[in-house]
């Protein structure tokens, strides 16, 4: 298990949060308000009345409504009559927008002090914060507390000073164009999550859809100004003297920007989607970095290998369960593909992939993918030239594909997803059974019958692998029998050996087991990927969960020759249930195994 770290303390401070239309849906409640007042003075409003409506304090709104109907009525009056409108319908109905109250709740976690920051009057900000939890807020500032509102920059500097920070070490969260304007002209960097106005990128600013998908390590990143995933990566291997491209544009969080370059080897141009091309004149590392509008930049390291040379002497293949595509954690997708991009890995053997994670990742990554059913997918770095097999309608089975690392040079790259009930490790840890019914409730489990399956739609490949070498990578939900021997037994309960049966069908068909060719002691290297997140068992019993490693990296053929086989979580992820702002997007460790290709 890996973990890595970061030594530079985040330039976020504090995050200053827009009220109406922000964290509580009141836009469509003011609207409402303002269209119920303007129905009164036979005025019927149209989209070219929202910059005076949205985001406005009422005093700016009633003086619009007076302007556009010609009304005697007094502006007092007017004002009173939308504060009672509004006011009536947010105590009836406070809807906290998707993701606001889980965001708050995981600032509060991690100390970052929060302001509301509102052109409402402190009598409707009250009833809101009643709703919200007073509690989640450091500071509240009102269209009542300070001379001037939104679109100024009052509010957002009298919140800054009240918490005694410097506007620059803040990122305030806004709807509306008019509360954009107010916290960019006082300093701050702005997350915005348009309601009903669009809002366009811009230098400072990040746009997102939604609330649901911002989370600490995101304000932190916008605090800094950068909004990439990674600070650096690499791409796959280019070749002297072939044409080369490869993209930076899925690693921008928010999107929406032009990207240029800064600075780099002169043969890589940039465009200003975000491409990278051109032809490499020389071997070596080359590297360029791109830049966006807002300041945010990233490297992009090309290795290229001589015009002779084959195009891929290592290959780092990875399997990886992705836990419902990543749902249970916040921002999953962005941390999903800074996992990918950190172990540098070339081919991705996906789980539980919610039925999109493989295209999506592939396409944010520029890589080629292969998308079988709602749970398996492939992606590779390098061109995937066939796709076969497909798992059965439960999304159990295998899928395959075959990677073209070069013009004669291929690789098959199987990827399958056992049964996962009953699971073996509990039959023998927490239910103490004999190892005949061991064996007996794992050939019940139809993962014996699953893999006798896999093993059949290989065998082509298989009896090829010394001509095309062949990966078999996944989830088995079952235990290795080179993990439970007699000298490991005190990790397994006790229990060893035991000839686990789908384990011993791989290594019969000739596959091998990457993790245990480069750690033959499973003693000394367990190598556990159930699980990172679950220490004690569901059942609320209190008793351990059986670590074990039921996530396989096997191979065939002379052509492959393990170099290294690791583990890898990143960070140190919370337990179970309390995952959501995990920096670690799985429940599952990955695996990931390092070959030499010849």
């Amino acid at each position: 298990m890996s973990h890595d770290s970061n030594d530079d303390a985040p330039a976020l401070r504090a995050v200053l949060f827009d009220m109406d239309g922000t964290l509580v849906d009141t836009e469509e409640l003011w609207w409402q308000a303002v269209r119920h007042v303007a129905d009164g003075l036979e005025y019927a409003l149209s989209d070219g009345d929202l910059p005076d409506i949205l985001g406005r304090p009422v005093e700016h709104t009633a003086a619009h409504l007076l302007k556009a109907t010609g009304t005697g009525t007094p502006l007092a009056t007017l004002t009173a009559d939308l504060h009672r409108e509004f006011a009536t319908r947010v105590a009836n109905r406070i809807v906290p927008r998707p993701g606001a109250v889980e965001l708050l709740d995981r600032l509060h976690e991690q100390g970052i002090a929060t302001a509301l920051v509102t052109a409402s009057p402190r009598a409707v900000a009250d009833t809101v914060l009643a709703g919200l939890g007073p509690d989640r807020f450091t500071v509240t500032v009102t269209a009542d507390d300070t001379p001037r509102t939104k679109p100024d920059p009052d509010p957002y500097l009298a919140a800054a000073r009240a918490l005694g920070v410097p506007p620059s070490a803040c990122v305030a969260v806004e709807d509306t164009p008019t509360g954009v304007a107010s916290a960019e002209a006082a300093g701050c960097r702005v997350l915005a999550v348009p309601s009903l106005t669009p809002i366009p990128e811009a230098p400072g600013r990040t746009v997102l859809g939604s609330l649901e998908q911002a989370d600490v390590a995101l304000l932190e990143t916008i605090a800094a100004g950068a909004r990439f995933v990674v600070p650096a990566f690499t791409t796959r291997n280019a070749r002297v003297g072939e044409p080369f491209h490869a993209t930076v544009r899925g690693l921008l969080r928010g999107g929406g920007s032009t990207f240029t370059k800064a600075s780099g080897s002169d043969w890589v141009h940039v465009a200003a989607d975000g491409t990278l091309s051109g032809t490499p004149t020389e071997a070596g590392t080359h590297e360029v970095v791109v830049t966006t509008g807002d300041g945010s930049r990233v490297t992009a390291r090309v290795p290229v290998v001589g015009a002779d040379e084959p195009l891929v002497r290592e290959l780092k293949v990875m399997s990886w369960n992705l836990w419902l595509g990543g749902g249970p954690v916040d921002d999953h997708r962005h941390k999903q593909l800074k996992v990918l991009l950190d172990t540098d890995a070339d081919i991705v053997g996906l789980q539980e992939t919610a039925g999109t994670s493989a295209r999506e990742l592939a396409e944010a990554l520029g890589w080629h993918h292969h998308q079988a059913g709602h749970n398996l997918g492939v992606i590779s770095r390098y061109p995937i030239a066939d796709r076969f097999g497909a798992p059965a309608p439960s999304g159990y089975g295998a899928t395959g594909v075959t990677v073209r690392l070069d013009d004669t040079k291929d690789v098959t790259v199987w990827n399958a997803h056992l049964n996962y009930t009953p699971y073996g490790p509990y039959d023998a840890c927490l239910d103490r059974r004999p190892v005949p019914v061991l064996i007996e409730h794992e050939t019940a489990s139809g993962r014996v019958a699953e893999i006798q399956d896999v093993l059949r739609a290989m065998a082509p490949g298989l009896a090829a692998r010394d001509t095309t070498p062949v990966l078999l990578v996944g989830d088995f939900n079952a235990p290795s029998h080179l993990d439970w021997t007699e000298a490991a037994a005190p990790l397994h309960g006790g229990y060893g050996p035991v000839a686990w049966p789908v384990t011993k069908a791989a290594e019969e068909a000739g596959l091998r087991d990457s993790y245990r060719v480069a750690h033959p002691d499973p003693v000394r290297a367990p190598g556990a990927t159930w699980s990172p997140l679950h220490l004690l068992h569901e059942d609320g019993s209190g008793r351990a969960e059986p670590q074990d490693r039921i996530d396989y990296v096997l191979f065939a053929g002379d052509g492959l020759t393990v170099l290294d086989s690791t583990t890898h979580v990143t960070g140190r992820p919370s337990p179970y249930p309390a995952v959501a702002g995990n920096e670690w997007p799985s429940d599952h460790a990955a695996v990931i195994t390092t070959f030499a290709v010849r």
